[in-house]
């Protein structure tokens, strides 16, 4: 619980409808829109929380060459950049992981025992990408001991597929979420065209992190040190989204969102809350039949936790209502423009991500079948609404390509984009980024 008096951080949230009116009839769908923010009143001049910071550095063989020297010269900046308050742990991983530096802290003695022990890094053997996080996240465990207040991280960097060890994404990112539940965020950097973005993806969102594509070598730095500034500047951090939900509702999570189902609610890890920016978090809810005039109430709470732990932050409850009406009341009834915009930004960005998803997996037919599906029901939706053209234009270029095999740097670039377009993220990548229509226009190689 929060003291008011003490915590320099509140956590606002809201939520509303995109239609309040659904038919007696049933099979209305209707959008929940929750936002969420954070706002800190801290001291100017006061410190950020210290940082326990584990890299978990791919060095399989394929990270030879200009990406291996991209990664030691962003090891050493971390080094440079982390201050005395702070501990770094640096952990390589092919075949097996080995631990270079075990969770030094960074005074002049500890940075210079962290560049030493990144001059060592070389390449050898294939990817065992589990072991790694493992690894790095028991080094970033057992310095929990000694320094419980901070913030405590893993960062992976890989260019390749897991292909030893845990492989599976799914176990994978139920290690993470596991790792998170003990206060541990995990985040990824993605390198090339051919890491694992599905399988980085999942454990970043069930981890509670973010998933950085890095398309060339010398932006594996912008992202890692971009991550270490978010991190020191973060308000809240394992930020929570639960919403109760009646049982004669069925609710989904629109987009890229861990989440856990249960009887009568969903709970939405929405994961760090920065300043001057807001989280959006869409639930799609399908309405039941019921006598006209029938209320249903669906409310909403939020939590967070401060960066070093100290204080978990709670916002106040919300709640909304959505009434059953007759066809004659419901037909005509105005929607809500933002919240109708907002839903279906979120719906458009999962689309983008499910059809990737299929078509990466080789159901092209699957993929073609199903955004040609979503779009018979998201042009309507869509109609006057703000903004949405060039969302709908995106997925008829996608479309055009759902049933042909889509080269690896497309399926990165509209599978990152898609994720950070749902959560509010940006890219911290400095160079000026092709749309993503450019993108899904141009055809590369396979």
């Amino acid at each position: 619980m929060s003291d008011s008096s003490t915590v320099p951080t509140t956590l606002s949230l809201s939520i509303g409808l995109d239609r309040s009116l659904a038919w007696d009839a049933g099979g209305s769908v209707r959008y929940l829109v929750a936002d969420l923010s954070a706002h800190g009143t801290a001291e100017l001049g006061a410190k950020p929380p210290a940082v326990n910071l584990a890299l978990a550095i791919d060095v399989s063989t394929s990270m030879s060459g200009e990406k291996l020297e991209a990664a030691r010269a962003t090891a050493a900046a971390v080094a440079r950049a982390l201050t005395p308050r702070d501990r770094l742990t640096i952990v390589t991983f092919s075949t097996v992981s080995r631990l270079l530096l075990d969770a030094r802290t960074m005074d002049a003695d500890g940075r210079d025992s962290a560049l030493a022990a990144i001059a060592r890094l070389q390449v050898e053997g294939s990817t065992n990408l589990w072991e790694g996080w493992l690894l790095a996240g028991e080094k970033v465990a057992g310095a929990m001991q000694a320094e419980p207040r901070a913030s405590h991280r893993v960062l992976l960097l890989s260019d390749g597929q897991a292909n030893n060890g845990v492989i599976d994404p799914r176990e994978l990112a139920r290690h993470a979420g596991e790792a998170l539940a003990r206060g541990i965020i995990t985040s990824a950097v993605g390198i090339g065209d051919d890491y694992d973005e599905a399988l980085l993806g999942a454990m970043t969102e069930a981890g509670g992190g973010r998933l950085h594509d890095a398309e060339f070598a010398r932006e594996i730095s912008e992202v890692v040190l971009g991550e270490l500034f978010e991190g020191r500047t973060a308000l809240l951090e394992r930020t929570q989204l639960s919403v109760v939900v009646p049982a004669n509702v069925r609710a989904e999570v629109v987009g890229a969102w861990a989440h856990k189902v249960v009887p009568g609610a969903i709970h939405v890890l929405v994961g760090t809350m920065l300043p001057e920016s807001s989280k959006r978090v869409v639930l799609r809810l399908h309405c039941p039949e019921g006598k006209a005039g029938t209320v249903i109430t669906l409310s909403a709470a939020a939590h967070g936790t401060l960066p070093d732990g100290a204080w978990q932050v709670e916002a106040d409850e919300a709640d909304v209502e959505l009434r059953l009406a007759d066809q004659r009341e419901n037909t005509p009834q105005r929607r809500d423009i933002a919240r109708s915009v907002a839903a279906f930004n979120a719906w458009q960005a999962d689309a983008m991500r499910r059809t990737i998803d299929l078509n990466r997996n080789g159901d092209r037919r699957g993929a073609k079948t199903y955004l040609t599906r979503e779009l018979k029901w998201m042009e309507p939706y869509a109609r006057d609404l703000p903004g949405t053209e060039p969302l709908l234009a995106e997925l008829v270029l996608l479309l055009r390509r759902a049933d042909e095999q889509i080269d690896a740097r497309t399926v990165k670039e509209v599978f990152a984009g898609s994720m950070m377009r749902v959560r509010s993220e940006s890219d911290l990548r400095s160079a000026p980024r092709r749309s993503m229509a450019d993108v899904l226009r141009k055809k590369g190689s396979t």
